[in-house]
């Protein structure tokens, strides 16, 4: 679910969390500074998410920060690439962050103090297919993915199992580099059946009108690992600014969740003033808002969903969790 090259940036993200413990141990992460005015407490809040589907969520705030009150002072950086994030992570910059919920998951793991606050996407992938189908239909079939061991990758595979697939033997499964090399394929014909993710869906459907939504994972997700939620994209905070200002804290994630309910009934409105930070052009976002699957779920109310979840990444290869399961204070009460 990355806007990126994947290859490389698993080898980047990879070399970033070597030094992870370093970093936590020598202490250098430190929240956002504060000030004092006569009537409140003010925090800065600097808040990195990822451009496309990941960073849909922060629209209203984005496009409108006085929504989150006189206590915050809202500073939003939309990075291109996971490794950029990791980074400034890493670096104490970030005091809250949008991403994929086994990145956070690695990162936890890997020694970095945060805490998972919520889930904020409830999955964007999707089986694009010039015909209609099912699972059942897929046996023998070429289908194309993004890069091996990603979250579309990973996810496709555990739920074609659960069909009595076995991709190794019964799927021909061809890699592209990225989302823009896959949805190219599409459009252009060369590619007939592939898992995409929003907003690239919605892109290609409108591209190629042969196209259309075969199958959604989420579905299938629900149906065979059960839970109401598909928890695939998950909000972080890291502990020492939980920790210093619990009430700008609870304060921010207040307005996040107005701001998603105002977004549901003003959907234009909403994506216009935010579209260009997001990358995502405001009329595709309101196209492809109901599959986005935005939703703003506290981490005490999803942690079986969320353990569930990881376990997958786990027995597909640990290392994409960090090596094992994060113990139970990776959730925030």
């Amino acid at each position: 679910m990355y806007d990126v090259g994947m290859k490389g940036t698993r080898i980047v993200i990879v070399w970033l969390l070597a030094g992870a413990g370093l970093l936590a141990a020598a202490g250098i992460a430190e929240s956002g500074a504060e000030r004092t005015t006569e009537a409140h407490s003010v925090a800065a809040v600097r808040i990195g998410t990822l451009r496309g589907p990941t960073s849909v969520g922060m629209a209203p705030l984005l496009g409108q920060p006085e929504r989150t009150g006189p206590a915050i002072e809202p500073e939003f950086n939309v990075y291109g690439t996971p490794d950029l994030l990791v980074s400034q992570i890493l670096a104490g910059e970030v005091d809250i962050a949008a991403l994929p919920t086994n990145l956070a998951a690695n990162l936890y793991n890997r020694g970095v103090e945060l805490q998972l606050l919520a889930i904020s996407g409830g999955g964007v992938l999707y089986v694009v297919a010039d015909e209609d189908l099912g699972w059942e239909d897929l046996q023998g079939r070429t289908i194309h993915t993004l890069a091996r061991g990603t979250t579309p990758d990973i996810l496709f595979q555990a739920l074609a199992r659960q069909h009595g697939i076995d991709p190794d033997r019964d799927l021909d499964l061809r890699y592209s580099a990225d989302q823009t090399e896959l949805a190219q394929q599409l459009i252009a014909g060369r590619a007939r059946l592939a898992v995409v993710p929003e907003p690239f869906v919605t892109r290609v459907l409108n591209a190629n009108p042969r196209l259309r939504v075969a199958i959604d994972l989420g579905d299938g997700y629900r149906e065979h690992f059960g839970g109401d939620t598909y928890p695939m994209t998950a909000m972080v905070v890291m502990r020492g600014f939980a920790e210093r200002y619990p009430e700008q804290l609870q304060t921010f994630t207040d307005a996040y969740a107005a701001g998603l309910r105002w977004f549901a009934e003003n959907r234009s409105e909403g994506a216009e003033p935010a579209a260009k930070k997001i990358g995502i052009p405001a009329p595709v976002i309101v196209e492809a808002f109901d599959r986005l699957n935005m939703v703003y779920l506290p981490a005490a109310s999803v942690r079986d969903d969320v353990a569930r979840f990881l376990e997958i990444f786990y027995e597909f290869n640990p290392q994409s969790v960090g090596g094992r399961l994060p113990s139970p204070d990776f959730y925030r009460d």
